[in-house]
């Protein structure tokens, strides 16, 4: 779910009126496609070629690139959907939709070039259809069922899981069947590694949003007599299409704090079942990855008795930077011969 505390839903701003500069329009973009996600996205399916190639050809880039491409453009086309409900949390109101900085069409326009470049990429670049089609399937995951979900349940969480390890598969399917070299089992162990990222970085955000806001609560009041926060930090009232969903239904703070443990050492455990089969060739990088794993969920221990302040945001930054360490060695010890000469 989005956002942290409610707003009455009226639009905090009217048409932006002055010219842009670069940067504006820079920010625009980087903010409707998402970039940090949507670079995580394209990694992701770099590694799933590697894994089935060993090799950094123009496949390579070609899985990248493609991939980026439809997920930016889903990621626009996630933000014009959620344009109505973004503008009733505190965080969320400042997005250029709910604020117009920028026109509904000219966004639908940019999302059906990223999408239809992306799957142009997907379709036509290799000899099988496999990359076009999982690709098609993601975007169905993503904009046909998490992001009209998200605000009817707090499983919505699940279509968004299964979106997000698709991407290795893609990737995966860009390389030939008769060239690729790589194994199914390390495939699979891959996809696992990015759903079960995704399930404590969402838990670990909402926490750390949770508590941002209940702080600022304290010192503001709004025009609703009686107020409850969700457990994703946002604060609820029926609207038109009726209440949001809230994790603290199912979970006190403490608990959500339990469950982001939970998760992170499901995530630890995958990383080191894909190292335990061989999934990295250099010995050394394999055992300081496994110390990686093991040490993430000791490290978010740490952080929950510092203040549950601390286990979310900061935990949200040590879970991302855990999955860009192991993706971008597993890169370079699979597609570059002799990067790591230590074995």
């Amino acid at each position: 779910m989005n956002g942290w505390q409610m707003t009455d839903g009226s639009p905090v701003s009217s048409m932006n009126t002055q010219p842009f500069v670069l940067t504006d329009h820079l920010r625009i973009f980087s903010e409707l496609t998402k970039l940090y996600l949507t670079f995580f996205i394209a990694l992701s399916a770099v590694f799933g070629q590697v894994i089935a190639s060993a090799l950094f050809t123009g496949d390579t880039l070609a899985a990248g690139g493609g991939v980026w491409l439809l997920a930016a453009g889903a990621a626009v086309l996630n933000n014009i959907q959620d344009r109505d409900h973004d503008r009733w949390f505190v965080r969320t109101q400042h997005r250029c939709l709910p604020q117009k900085k920028i026109l509904v069409s000219r966004a639908a326009f940019m999302a059906l070039v990223l999408i239809s470049a992306g799957l142009v990429v997907l379709f036509g670049y290799p000899a099988t259809p496999v990359p076009g089609l999982l690709g098609l399937l993601a975007l169905g995951c993503y904009n046909g069922l998490y992001t009209p979900l998200k605000k009817k349940s707090c499983l919505a969480i699940w279509p968004g899981v299964a979106c997000g390890m698709l991407p290795p598969a893609i990737g995966w399917g860009m390389v030939p069947f008769s060239a690729a070299t790589g194994t199914g089992q390390d495939l699979v162990l891959v996809m696992v590694v990015l759903g079960l990222w995704q399930v404590p970085h969402f838990l670990a955000l909402r926490a750390g949003t949770a508590i941002r806001d209940t702080r600022e609560s304290r010192n503001t009041r709004t025009h609703m007599a009686c107020r409850r926060f969700m457990g994703d930090g946002s604060c609820f009232r029926p609207e038109p299409s009726g209440i949001f969903p809230c994790l603290a239904k199912w979970w006190t703070s403490t608990e959500l704090q339990v469950q982001v443990l939970i998760w992170v050492s499901l995530y630890s455990l995958a990383m080191l079942l894909f190292l335990i089969h061989g999934g990295i060739a250099s010995t050394t990088v394999s055992m300081g990855l496994g110390v990686m794993a093991v040490a993430l969920p000791a490290g978010m221990v740490w952080l929950q008795l510092q203040g549950r302040g601390r286990a979310g945001t900061a935990g949200v930054a040590v879970i991302n930077l855990s999955l860009f360490v192991f993706m971008v060695l597993g890169i370079l010890d699979r597609a570059v011969t002799g990067f790591f000469p230590f074995q």
